[in-house]
């Protein structure tokens, strides 16, 4: 696989927070259990990175 850098504009990071937003209405359809809550507080984690990061910041990305 080959890695690239994409730079984190407004537009792309509201795309990845989309998406961790849907894998977590995803989990929350499941039974709660250690497991889902687990996954759950982890997207949430990188949802506080992401936000934080400045814009312009070298995302790496993998093309396969």
């Amino acid at each position: 696989m080959e890695v690239f850098y994409k730079p984190l504009t407004p537009d792309f990071r509201r795309q990845i927070i989309d998406s961790i937003n849907r894998n977590i209405l995803e989990l929350r359809t499941c039974e709660p259990n250690t497991l889902v809550q687990m996954q759950i507080t982890s997207y949430q984690a990188a949802k506080m990175l992401i936000n934080g990061l400045p814009d312009g910041y070298p995302m790496p990305m993998r093309k396969e």
